[in-house]
């Protein structure tokens, strides 16, 4: 799941989803480093999907090592 700030996108340059990204920061475009609101959602979620991954892995290895 991409997201890209809206000068990256608008001029199809690869986004490193930093505020503000590298190809702003070298482009000396930062002040028009913005993310859509719907850009800020998707990272959100991505985030709480790895989180999820990382708390079951965890739970899958406590009950691993418990005893039974």
């Amino acid at each position: 799941m991409l997201t890209h700030s809206s000068q990256c996108k608008r001029l199809k340059l690869k986004c490193d989803r930093r505020t503000p990204c590298s190809s702003c920061l070298k482009r000396d475009t930062v002040q028009r480093c913005v993310y859509s609101q719907a850009a800020a959602e998707k990272v959100d979620v991505q985030t709480l999907h790895n989180r999820i991954i990382e708390i079951e892995r965890f739970i899958a290895q406590l009950q691993s090592t418990s005893p039974s």
